[in-house]
């Protein structure tokens, strides 16, 4: 008995020590001299970013203010969205900036925004370029007076991020300061760049809530109405959620708004071989911006067209990730592995 105790130890014990932690993030602290502290930021990489088997590519940017709150349910969102056979976005990394050593009633408004900002520009878009491969594609996500902030900026500086989502923002700070700065919504050139605001139910609209609510809903229609060519804009309310809950669906139907269009069904390849091709040219030309499918998915689409016996296009696919990424070992042991088992010369 004591034999079998002992033996059952061992493998409990060795099970316990195979055990891994599962990381989402890599922590960076950054010495700010524009906000004078210590600002940590946290920065997740897609499932792709680290494969020495594909080639290595620059990718968009998801900021997310308020990273306690909002970074770790927006990096399974983004996860789930951007893999598979059914990809919804791009393949992002996300850069969760938190409130340590700060003061987010300062740092997202009035008392402070103008160095908060400053920081962004100047010190944080800076390191990230310098340690992570991204390219020019930035979307800010912003709730409360992360909200505040998010369109402040969209208003004063609309080319710092491609688009905005403002979840429940916090219209009436400040004796209603943005509502004031947009009334003047017409005259602002905001690049063909995109903005969302989310908002709470009509429950909500109540009691101390009721400047909050009707901050919100004044400045959605001096938007809606002001007939501004040059923004792209989304406004969604939400019957059944509060201010503390909006942001993860609110941020789920930013993505879908802003990404809408580059779900491809992959049935439909096989009888449309240009499917893909036209699909990301129109979609790229809606956020101004050239989005090419990842090297991921075109392997993914090539095995489906093989399994399918749509040979001819399932090669055109293999070869087309050899051309597009000709550092990838995946794509060039994929096409040998399709030439072999099809016995092609």
């Amino acid at each position: 008995m004591k034999k079998i105790l002992y033996l059952c130890f061992i493998f409990l014990t060795q099970i316990l020590f195979a055990q891994e932690k599962l990381t989402i993030a890599d922590i960076h602290t950054i010495n700010s001299k524009k906000i004078t502290t210590n600002r940590e930021i946290w920065v997740n990489l897609p499932e792709s970013y680290s494969n020495p088997n594909l080639q290595k590519v620059n990718y968009p940017v998801i900021y997310v203010l308020d990273a306690e709150a909002n970074f770790t349910f927006l990096t399974g969102v983004v996860n789930k969205f951007e893999t598979g056979h059914y990809q919804e976005i791009p393949e992002f990394i996300i850069v969760g900036i938190t409130n340590k050593n700060g003061d987010r009633t300062k740092d997202f408004t009035h008392v402070n925004d103008v160095n908060f900002l400053s920081f962004i520009q100047s010190e944080l878009f800076p390191f990230v370029e310098n340690n992570y491969r991204v390219n020019d594609f930035k979307m800010l996500i912003g709730h409360s007076l992360g909200g505040y902030f998010a369109l402040k900026t969209m208003y004063n500086y609309p080319e710092t991020f491609n688009a905005y989502v403002a979840h429940d923002p916090s219209i009436w700070f400040n004796d209603f300061e943005l509502k004031k700065l947009y009334q003047n919504v017409k005259s602002v050139d905001f690049k063909n760049h995109f903005l969302m605001i989310t908002q709470v139910g009509e429950k909500q609209n109540n009691g101390d809530l009721k400047g909050h609510y009707e901050g919100i809903r004044a400045v959605n229609e001096l938007i809606k109405t002001s007939n501004n060519q040059s923004i792209n804009y989304n406004y969604k309310q939400y019957a059944d959620e509060e201010h503390g809950s909006i942001p993860m669906i609110g941020s789920i139907d930013f993505l879908r708004w802003i990404f809408d269009g580059y779900r491809i069904n992959i049935k439909a390849v096989p009888s449309q071989s240009s499917l893909i091709e036209s699909s990301f040219e129109k979609f790229s030309k809606r956020l101004n911006y050239i989005f090419q499918p990842s090297e991921t998915y075109i392997n993914l689409v090539a095995n489906y067209l093989m399994k399918q016996n749509k040979n001819e296009l399932a090669k055109y696919y293999f070869e087309l990730n050899v051309t597009r990424f000709p550092e990838s070992i995946q794509a060039k042991e994929q096409l040998k592995k399709f030439i072999t088992s099809n016995k092609i010369d």
